[in-house]
């Protein structure tokens, strides 16, 4: 049944992912271009495109408007995507190591492996903070009657994968050419199931989980963001 399950995870539901993610997020775009504009302009106007670029950007990338409206908010919303972002970056290795990076830093193999043991730690444990603070603020008597079953969900399947990627990173020994080997195989369809960390495994199906609902859920705006507020920002 185990040999079964790895199988599944590993060989099959990765090509069902990415079709699943490439299928809605076309889906989704599709439906935004039918949506009727606002003839009128929302948020104040721009002097010509650049402006416009230059404030969507700000806003996405600084949470403008968020901290505007709640420097608590922004704190919490700030640590997740800081985190995020970093923990992405990281899962770079996971395709190919980033010599270049290291040799900037004249670090050996140890050094490699400490290095990215402590900033994956520091990555992870932002991300942490701001889920945990996120689902606090949602347990809020106000905002828990705001919340759908959505908002939970979302945020504990990132509780899940942080938690075990921390796990993988703190309470086992997995080697780093396993991963590559898996991922290079997955990319040049033939992956195999021979990693047999059990912490690897859980990190990598609520991984999977998430990116198959990523284009029906709310964290798809991070196509649409930039879409609704180039219309809307002008």
């Amino acid at each position: 049944m185990a040999d079964a399950w790895s199988k599944l995870i590993y060989m099959t539901l990765p090509y069902i992912t990415l079709a699943i993610l490439v299928l809605g997020i076309v889906y989704r775009v599709k439906r935004w271009k039918k949506l009727p504009r606002a003839k009128s302009i929302i948020f104040p106007t721009k002097p010509n495109r650049t402006g416009t670029v230059k404030a969507v950007a700000k806003d996405i990338l600084l949470f403008t408007k968020t901290y505007k409206s709640s420097r608590a908010l922004w704190v919490m919303a700030f640590l997740l995507h800081i985190g995020l972002l970093l923990v992405i970056m990281g899962h770079i290795r996971t395709v190919t190591e980033i010599s270049w990076l290291w040799g900037l830093f004249n670090l050996s193999k140890d050094g490699i492996d400490d290095a990215s043991m402590i900033l994956g730690s520091i990555a992870g444990t932002l991300m942490l903070a701001g889920i945990i603070l996120l689902l606090v603020r949602r347990l809020t008597p106000t905002w828990r009657f705001l919340s759908i079953f959505e908002d939970y969900y979302v945020l504990l399947i990132l509780l899940g994968i942080v938690f075990t990627g921390l796990g993988m990173r703190w309470f086992s020994e997995i080697e780093v050419n396993e991963i590559h080997d898996y991922s290079r195989g997955v990319l040049t369809l033939s992956p195999s199931a021979d990693i047999t960390n059990a912490w690897f495994l859980w990190h990598f199906t609520l991984a999977q989980t998430l990116i198959i609902y990523f284009p029906f859920s709310k964290l798809v705006h991070v196509f649409s963001k930039p879409v609704t507020e180039a219309w809307t920002t002008r």
